[in-house]
């Protein structure tokens, strides 16, 4: 139960800072006139870094341990928002951590129904569920979010969960995303950028 609390603060925590950022806006340093328009959170890449880490590690913990085999490496860097097209330079990007979770060779029949159970726990505190493409044409994945999706941006904190089950049958495992919100950075060739790493 100790455990269950901590964890809702977790999420409590990432949430308050990705709105506080949304509600500050870009109270910063004058934007560059070729900036992509848009309503993004007044935060940097540096610190949307850590509530990504946490919301993906918080996923993890969620996973019944009897049923983990072992967590695999963690990756972390950021992706382009917007097309090349909408943004040339790379301005607007956001932080994502993702982990593959192997599974106990006999929970692989099960993996979907932990992945739903998963879910559950996310969907009770307030975010809001739904399918999209997965890895493989006939798979899907799960995108849970927090927060508010906006025609040009994104202000919100997004966990996308997916079971993947080996051909045979015989083992699974379970990919676990965390998307931070779409930030304002000085570009792709950045310094900041470059430094924190891409993916």
């Amino acid at each position: 139960m100790v455990a269950k609390r901590h964890s809702n603060s977790v999420l409590s925590a990432v949430a308050a800072l990705i709105t506080l950022g949304s509600l500050v806006g870009c109270a910063g340093a004058a934007a560059p006139s070729d900036l992509p328009a848009g309503d993004y959170p007044d935060l940097t890449l540096a610190e949307s870094k850590s509530p990504a880490q946490l919301l993906r590690n918080t996923a993890v913990t969620r996973i019944p341990a009897d049923t983990v085999l072992n967590v695999g490496t963690e990756i972390d860097g950021s992706i382009a928002c917007l097309g090349e097209e909408q943004d040339p330079k790379g301005y607007i990007r956001q932080w994502v951590s993702s982990v593959d979770v192997n599974l106990r060779l006999p929970e692989a029949p099960n993996t979907k129904a932990i992945v739903d159970g998963v879910l559950a726990t996310f969907t009770d505190e307030g975010w809001m569920s739904q399918q999209i493409a997965g890895s493989s044409e006939d798979s899907h994945a799960d995108l849970l979010t927090n927060g508010t999706l906006a025609a040009a941006g994104v202000s919100a904190a997004r966990v996308r969960i997916e079971a993947v089950i080996a051909n045979d049958g015989a083992s699974s495992f379970i990919h676990i995303e965390a998307l931070g919100p779409c930030v304002v950075t000085d570009g792709a060739e950045s310094s900041e950028v470059i430094t924190l790493g891409t993916l």
